[in-house]
């Protein structure tokens, strides 16, 4: 009795909530706040989870949906304060990574109140979006030291308690294209003496972008779109098929193997793309190719991605169209960047 009791109040009481509407004013999970109210707010007094910046989920960086090369949306959205017109002369030498201690959106909004005295070029938030608040020709306040603030490009990450407690693979991704697309376009060698942290740059009381960034895995990320050049496209042998010997009209088959040393991914069906060459783009040995890609281009490579320090195998066909012995030189190459070191590499050809 009293059980039935007890389930005949508690079924009048949800009768009463219906009833009176209580349950409809209860915030609904895909709710967002009124964008017209919140900015007639004071942003400064108001919590974080009201102020209207857009945000998409953050991912994991163990997410297996995610794959590099990324594509970050871009925005610009430029300061009129803290930061200097040109660089007085001076190269770009350096980016400097660093963390925002606070949210993306508190972070746009000190870059634009000129007591704050500071700003960087671009600043990534959680979901890997990019804003950019200075020009790259011009200087921004961002480390601290006037000489570097001239010298270098500041990419400033959302780490904050509330919005962005942990870097993202999304910021990862984002801050490796854009420093890949700075590089290719002010020449910044991709190396840890170029790519450099705030806690970094001489004189400075600053500890970002902190222990838990991990270097390894961002210049392992920016390997991979690292803009083909002299400076980091660069192989070494390691074996090759024995040289073929061949009766008119049939078809051999040879094999190179070259390791990356350089300091960029070869990526197949990309620009950083690595092919074997002749040397000169020589295309007097033509006649003996079986399928080449190109007269002088013998072979791509058949990975899909060989980083730095992995090997990569080239193979390609020759057939016996005339008798003779045929000497074909050969020298790794990604087309539009630069050809690899010469390592003598040859093969000989004999058609009976």
């Amino acid at each position: 009795m009293q059980r039935l009791l007890r389930r005949s109040v508690f079924v009048l009481v949800i009768l009463l909530i219906n009833a009176l509407g209580l349950s409809d004013a209860m915030p609904r999970d895909n709710e967002q706040p009124d964008v017209a109210v919140v900015a007639a707010l004071d942003p400064a007094a108001m919590p974080e989870s009201a102020i209207p910046i857009a945000r998409v989920a953050t991912t994991s960086r163990s997410a297996t949906s995610i794959r590099f090369p990324y594509v970050p949306q871009s925005e610009y959205l430029p300061t009129h304060t803290n930061y200097w017109e040109g660089r007085d002369g001076a190269s770009i030498d350096y980016i400097v990574i660093h963390y925002t201690d606070i949210s993306y959106a508190r972070t746009l909004r000190a870059f634009n109140i000129r007591a704050s005295d500071v700003s960087a070029h671009y600043v990534i938030r959680g979901d890997g979006h990019i804003a950019q608040i200075v020009h790259e020709a011009d200087t921004a306040w961002h480390s601290g030291n006037v000489w570097y603030n001239r010298h270098s490009i500041g990419i400033e990450l959302e780490l904050d308690q509330v919005t962005n407690p942990v870097f993202t693979a999304e910021e990862y991704y984002a801050a490796a294209a854009l420093v890949c697309a700075i590089s290719a376009r002010e020449g910044v060698p991709l190396d840890r003496a170029h790519v450099i942290g705030h806690n970094e740059v001489p004189g400075t009381t600053h500890t970002d972008p902190g222990p838990t960034w991990d270097w390894p895995h961002f210049m392992w990320l920016t390997s991979l779109c690292a803009p083909p050049t002299s400076a980091t496209v660069h192989a070494s042998f390691v074996s090759e098929t024995p040289y073929p010997t061949i009766d008119p009209d049939d078809k051999a088959l040879v094999s190179v193997v070259l390791r990356n040393t350089g300091a960029t991914a070869w990526r197949k069906g990309t620009a950083q793309e690595a092919r074997l060459g002749i040397p000169g783009n020589s295309r007097d040995l033509a006649f003996l190719g079986d399928a080449w890609p190109t007269p002088e281009r013998p072979a791509v490579q058949q990975e899909d991605i060989v980083p730095p320090g992995g090997t990569a195998t080239f193979s390609f066909g020759v057939m016996g169209a005339v008798p003779g012995t045929y000497t074909i030189p050969l020298r790794g190459v990604v087309d539009g960047g630069a050809w690899m070191d010469d390592l003598g590499i040859y093969t000989v050809v004999t058609v009976r």
